[in-house]
């Protein structure tokens, strides 16, 4: 891991598009502002692991078949086998 020091104001440049701007330290905490493409997902850690364990319960929880639909569409008009 690479641990930089900055002050408020002071930025840290990842690549061609990403700036992440120390604005306000507070005690403990640290604000920090970042400028990116809004293609890319920003999220914090917390948020990220959570919706990563709901994915991965979500997947669990699929038994993997789909239902068969072949019929209906037959019916309809839309499959020929």
């Amino acid at each position: 891991m690479l641990r930089i020091t900055r002050r408020v104001g002071e930025r840290i440049i990842l690549g061609d598009n990403v700036i992440i701007e120390v604005t306000e330290i507070k005690g403990q905490s640290v604000r920090i502002g970042i400028e990116a493409p809004r293609s890319l997902p920003i999220y914090r850690e917390e948020i990220w692991l959570e919706v990563k364990r709901e994915n991965e319960a979500a997947a669990r929880s699929a038994d993997g078949k789909l239902p068969d639909v072949s019929a209906r569409l037959k019916d309809a008009g839309r499959f020929a086998p």
